[in-house]
């Protein structure tokens, strides 16, 4: 399991590198029992998109992960408040092609592509060719 677990948090993390030098989204990533990455929007910065990864459900070539969209300021008001992390008061919108948990392999395209079919403000912009 500490193979999974070290997978799930580079693969976040490149996850939130790509964002980040994209300009789209910082990562906040915690670990706990379960590896927990919060990608703050920068587009919209009252939005998170909590993906979590479970190490204890994932194999060596696949992560097991879940995902949806958080109102940022509910989830700060969780946690001051003592919630944990994934507070269910704090959820905009569940992402219907994580409804149960996907595997996939450790790939951050794969993650990447998997989260943009959500929010479409994670698509790549490209210029137009005149």
């Amino acid at each position: 399991m500490e193979i999974e677990r070290e997978k799930i948090t580079i693969l976040f993390k490149e996850v939130g590198v790509h964002y980040e030098v994209k300009g789209l989204a910082e990562l906040d990533l915690h670990q706990a029992h379960d590896i927990h990455a919060f990608y703050r929007l920068i587009e919209d910065n009252s939005k998170v998109i909590h993906v979590q990864g479970y190490p204890g459900m994932s194999s060596e070539q696949e992560a097991h992960i879940f995902a949806r969209l958080m109102d940022y300021d509910k989830l700060k008001e969780c946690r001051r408040k003592g919630a944990l992390l994934g507070n269910e008061n704090a959820v905009i919108q569940q992402f219907p092609n994580f409804s149960c948990g996907i595997r996939i392999p450790y790939d951050s395209k794969i993650l990447e592509q998997k989260l943009a079919e959500n929010i479409p403000e994670l698509n790549p912009k490209t210029e137009r060719e005149f």
